[in-house]
């Protein structure tokens, strides 16, 4: 952490870094059925138990009904029962597009439970299989919404360089947790096709996924599109930019780089001139530069800010705005990131909110107008704001 002393006191400000954004393809969830991770079924569910089913009653116009014969309680360790019954959900109740859970007899699994006014229900999160799979299997394979297709470089995913090898990851996803062979193609365009692999392998019973893995290295700077094609589909996404570098922001832009997606080197800021001032200072391009110099074109409204910024990442915001309150004139004692980089902190010292009727309402208000996009804010005088 850098400490800068300004006006009356101290600025406590972390290392600038603003990066593009990387074009990640997002994981959807079927209906409203939103996936869990494994510490989430762990908490939400009352009761979480492997065992068979031995019996289905299905009554007309109502919730079938499930009896589980128990082989392993997971949740709650008091529980000492050796059967449960659990209702699946009222067909007529339920919502669209999301299926009521429905299993038949002699079927095997980890199966969800929770407890309500009508007695115990059955999740269709619950997980089945054919192979013998034990509790801690079942578990393992829940994910949540991480993503099933994405890049790293150098262990991370925010920024990607030429010459540098770069990893495609596709997560194959095994729903019944049965043993199965997989052929995946993997390939990677620029204009032209710059990359193409086809990797075939055997998910094991038990096993939910893989994420499968090839790589290459980019030699070309530009704006890349990558696709995945396998048994269950197919996936691509668009757009994601491989910067050499030190290319300039013009040269980036000349390569095809979209001027949201120009990466500029650390304590550098990234920033768009306005479409309509007629001094072509950037040649509507986008520029890096220091944070002292962004405050005063941001004072003189030659570059544009609010509604690229409002699109950027809340962290990038929470920089930005930092480095325009910095230069300002807004008499600020300290700041910084605080409630896991979520909220930025401003301390004003009582002897300047001493000075101004209604201070609160007045440094609220100008320090949201000194900085012309949505960041949170949490304003406190003469006291940390992390107290």
């Amino acid at each position: 952490m850098v400490s800068i002393k300004m006006k009356t006191g101290v600025l406590m400000i972390i290392g600038i870094i603003v990066i593009g954004l990387s074009a990640v393809a997002p994981s959807f969830a079927y209906g409203l059925e939103i996936p869990m991770t494994a510490d989430e079924v762990l908490e939400y569910f009352d009761l979480i138990v492997l065992g068979m089913i031995t019996d289905v009653k299905n009554p007309e116009y109502a919730s079938a009904e499930f009896s589980i014969d128990i082989e392993q309680v997971i949740k709650p360790k008091s529980f000492t029962g050796q059967t449960v019954t659990a209702l699946g959900c009222d067909p007529d109740k339920s919502y669209r597009s999301t299926s009521c859970p429905y299993y038949e007899k002699g079927q095997r699994g980890l199966f969800l439970i929770s407890k309500t006014d009508d007695g115990n229900v059955l999740s269709s999160a619950s997980k089945i299989s054919e192979a013998n799979c034990t509790a801690e299997d079942f578990l393992a394979n829940y994910r949540g919404l991480e993503h099933g297709f994405f890049l790293t470089q150098d262990g991370q995913s925010d920024v990607f360089f030429t010459g540098m090898p770069l990893e495609i990851h596709y997560v194959i996803t095994n729903r019944d947790m049965n043993e199965k062979d997989y052929s995946l193609k993997l390939s990677a365009y620029s204009g032209n096709p710059v990359f193409s692999d086809v990797l075939n392998g055997t998910l094991s019973d038990c096993t939910g996924f893989v994420d499968v893995v090839s790589s290459f290295v980019p030699t070309k700077m530009g704006t890349y599109g990558f696709n995945a094609e396998h048994d269950d589909g197919g996936e691509s996404f668009y757009g994601l930019a491989i910067i050499d570098y030190d290319a300039s922001p013009l040269k980036q832009s000349h390569a095809g780089i979209h001027a949201q997606d120009t990466w500029c080197k650390e304590d550098f800021i990234l920033i768009l001139k306005h479409d309509d001032t007629p001094n072509a200072i950037f040649d509507n391009k986008p520029a890096c530069v220091k944070p002292y110099t962004l405050s005063k074109l941001a004072e003189r409204d030659l570059i544009e800010l609010s509604s690229f910024y409002n699109n950027r990442p809340l962290i990038e915001r929470l920089y930005i705005g930092m480095a325009i309150l910095q230069f300002s004139e807004v008499p600020i004692f300290m700041m910084g990131l605080y409630d896991d980089d979520q909220v930025l902190g401003i301390v004003i010292s009582k002897d300047e909110s001493d000075k101004i009727q209604n201070a609160e309402d007045y440094f609220d208000r100008t320090i949201r107008e000194t900085i012309p996009f949505d960041v949170p804010l949490r304003i406190t005088f003469d006291k940390y704001w992390g107290g």
